[in-house]
């Protein structure tokens, strides 16, 4: 048998057979893994509180020789959960960060680069208040370490840089911004500005939010840009959006002030 201690973010787990629980993990050492507690519902003490979603633990993980589904054989709080719970919209952030490692996430296939992403958003989410560009410039961060990065700031077809002015396209098909000269004659037509704006998002840290001055209709542009992308290229709906978006809606909010292809950039230079 092989034993792991690495530091892991609980994902999701669930009630297996009488007495275990199966534990979805993103870890730094594995990457995502799945794990069974042994005994884990019928013991109180073997686990108490360390089993949640958003818990961070660090983890001791045993493999079996025959590939039999890795167990936990012990753990140790890092950081509880209880701090991404209130208020609800802070918790639907971090239920859709969540959900985008589990179903996105390869399986064992480790980066610690990813992972200090994640602690790094999980500090952000503790100490900032929750709102829709936080959730938005989250998911377009998250899906773009994942390997679904849109190009923004240049055209995907003649690399030409955008400009504010542009009346440039958006196709997720080439992945991403094209200049006018190669947009489609009756294709969406969308302001260039937008597009840098996104891309300047993307590349600030999301404590740095405030600066990019976006109120509540420049948001929601941004994410209808971002769901078409989203749609085309990983074709799932997140169980979270919808929670997300009905306890941060847009309408009446307040205003914030103060070449790489769709599948092949995992950015290191932008920041959490």
């Amino acid at each position: 048998m092989t034993e792991h201690r690495t530091r892991a973010l609980v994902l999701r787990s669930y009630d297996q057979r009488e007495s275990d629980r199966i534990v979805h993990l993103y870890t730094e050492q594995l990457g995502r893994v799945p794990v069974v507690a042994k005994g884990a519902r019928r013991s109180k003490k073997r686990f108490p509180g360390k089993l949640e979603s958003l818990t961070v633990l660090n983890a001791r993980i045993v493999e079996p020789r025959r590939g039999a589904i890795a167990r936990l054989e012990g753990a140790t709080l890092v950081e509880p959960f209880e701090g991404l719970v209130q208020p609800l919209g802070r918790y639907a952030i971090a239920c859709q960060f969540c959900e985008l490692l589990d179903r996105l996430a390869a399986e064992r296939e480790a980066s610690a680069e990813l992972f200090e992403f994640a602690m790094g958003v999980l500090g952000v989410l503790r100490s900032d208040p929750p709102d829709r560009l936080l959730a938005l410039l989250l998911l377009v961060k998250t899906i773009s370490r994942l390997g679904y990065r849109p190009q923004l700031a240049s055209c995907t077809m003649c690399d030409e840089p955008i400009a504010a002015r542009d009346a440039a396209g958006f196709e997720p098909r080439h992945g991403g911004a094209l200049c006018p000269n190669c947009r489609v004659g009756d294709g969406l037509t969308t302001p260039g500005g937008l597009l840098l704006g996104l891309e300047r998002g993307l590349r600030s840290p999301l404590r740095g939010r405030a600066e990019l001055n976006l109120g509540p209709d420049a948001v929601r542009r941004r994410e209808l840009l971002t769901d078409r992308f989203f749609r085309f290229h990983i074709g799932i709906e997140l169980r979270s959006t919808a929670f997300l978006r009905q306890l941060l809606p847009l309408a009446g909010g307040s205003r914030l002030s103060a070449r790489s292809g769709p599948q092949n950039s995992r950015t290191s230079q932008d920041p959490p």
